[in-house]
């Protein structure tokens, strides 16, 4: 009976381990990144936003959010800023025949933004993002086309911290039952 109590503790714990792992990755499958013809622009200007991998001639949904400043909201419960997006257009446009996609996009203010392509039937997601600087000066571009800022979030969070918490307490509580178990036995 010992033996058994002291396996399922163990089996317990390690639910509880690979528990906290699922919890750490929560934003998978992560977006494709999408290509964009300059990562930062001055206010006002308009970029290219392409991606591959959609239903040929699929109907794409396009999304421009504006990152506002960091701001802390009251009664929340975070200790923290919260940065809210704000939907500022939102377009569709066609896949072409090889599923890729290329739609200009004009940005206002100065500010982040994160376009994102959403397939209407494939379900497929590509994003890229663009900073809007006031000092930029037209055409000095970094050139770059790609952009890994929609890779997903891997970094830890309350949740995983508790999970893991409540598998050490699980595992200490097995490794004990078995010291008891031994020393009862001998």
């Amino acid at each position: 009976m010992k033996k058994t109590a002291s396996a399922l503790v163990l089996a317990g714990s390690l639910a509880f381990f690979g528990a906290g792992a699922a919890n750490a990755v929560e934003n998978y499958p992560a977006p494709a990144p999408g290509g964009v013809s300059d990562a930062t622009v001055a206010p006002g200007a308009t970029v290219t936003f392409s991606g591959t991998g959609f239903i040929p001639g699929e109907a794409i949904r396009v999304d421009v959010d504006y990152d506002n400043a960091p701001v802390v909201v009251p009664g929340t419960g975070v200790n923290g800023v919260i940065i809210l997006a704000e939907l500022v257009n939102t377009f569709t446009t066609n896949a072409d025949a090889q599923g890729g996609f290329s739609t200009a996009v004009t940005l206002g203010e100065a500010g982040t933004y994160t376009l994102t392509a959403t397939g209407l039937e494939s379900g497929k997601v590509v994003t890229a993002v663009v900073s809007v600087d006031p000092s930029f000066a037209e055409g000095a571009g970094n050139g770059g086309s790609d952009n890994d800022e929609g890779l997903a979030d891997t970094g830890a969070d309350s949740a995983m911290l508790l999970w893991g918490a409540a598998g050490i307490v699980a595992v200490g509580a097995g490794l004990a039952s078995v010291a008891v178990a031994r020393r009862k036995n001998a």
